[in-house]
């Protein structure tokens, strides 16, 4: 195996120039195997536009990583490379030659509805849901604490859209988790983390700890079973910081997960602001997910 650290700044509305460079960067021999690891940070960059670029200029190499970030009293987050420190920028490793890369995601949400479709949308911005005012259906779901609270509501409840909107599902590990980022109670709108549109399915999902380990020892189950004996000669996992101690009331559940499962090997990680990982055949941006790459032979 080769690794070749990088590093690539101004990020800030930058995205598509650096992942052009990254793509460069990532260039491989056709009997080779790549995995890219990224690094940006969150304040600056846009990764949708990131790993769009890196696709069109390089075609797909599996990418995995997490957004830099921090408490949220700095606003600022640094990048470093070998003996290079800095911020506004895009850190990162080309990992190349004879290996397999199993890569998996494990995510923190319970689906609270169907299936569901967007039947008015504009930019990220849903008006209805089945023909009906796009709130009124959110506010069905407060129920309790959460219907008095809508500050705390925003918090746990999330909507769930298509990895792959060609497939445009959202059944168990095909959807990704975004933020409600704003409600307009007298329009009736619901404002998203995504840009959507109009046929496109959607969910609504809720954070839950007991439900995060439940998927996150599914997602275990897959990497044992295509492991299928075989030990890794070391793994990458890179955590949603919305999944630690937050979540479990304890720290270390996801790692200790991973040690009970796979046993001890060499494994290091971090928890981000976004995680970044392959599905559907390109990679994408998530949120509040695990994940796993463990490197064999």
């Amino acid at each position: 195996m080769q690794a070749r650290p990088f590093l690539f700044e101004p990020l800030r509305e930058r995205d598509r120039e650096v992942g052009a460079q990254i793509a460069r960067c990532a260039a491989n021999r056709a009997d080779q195997n790549s995995l890219l690891a990224l690094f940006p940070d969150t304040y600056n960059g846009q990764p949708q536009r990131l790993l769009q670029a890196l696709e069109q200029e390089g075609g797909f190499v599996p990418a995995v990583g997490a957004g830099a970030t921090e408490s949220g009293t700095v606003q600022a987050t640094y990048q470093l490379c070998r003996d290079a420190l800095t911020t506004n920028a895009v850190a990162g490793m080309v990992l190349s030659g004879s290996f397999h890369a199993g890569v998996d995601i494990t995510q923190g949400c319970q689906p609270l509805t169907g299936p569901m479709v967007i039947t008015k949308a504009e930019k990220n911005l849903i008006f209805e849901i089945d023909n009906r005012p796009a709130l009124e259906v959110f506010a069905r779901l407060l129920k309790g604490p959460l219907a008095e609270d809508i500050r705390r509501a925003l918090t746990v409840l999330f909507v769930g859209l298509p990895a792959d909107r060609n497939e445009n599902s959202v059944a168990a590990g095909k959807y990704l988790v975004r933020n409600i980022i704003g409600l307009d109670p007298e329009k009736g709108i619901l404002g998203v983390a995504e840009e959507v549109r109009e046929g496109q399915a959607m969910i609504f999902a809720f954070r839950d700890g007991q439900r995060a380990r439940e998927d996150l020892n599914q997602m275990l189950a897959r990497q044992v079973e295509n492991l299928r004996g075989r030990k890794p000669a070391f793994g990458l996992y890179f955590n949603c910081c919305a999944r630690g101690a937050s979540l479990y009331g304890i720290p270390g559940i996801d790692s200790a997960y991973i040690r009970q499962a796979l046993g001890d090997f060499p494994l290091i990680g971090m928890f981000g602001g976004y995680e970044l990982a392959p599905l559907g055949g390109a990679n994408r941006l998530f949120a509040y997910t695990g994940v796993l790459v463990l490197i064999t032979e």
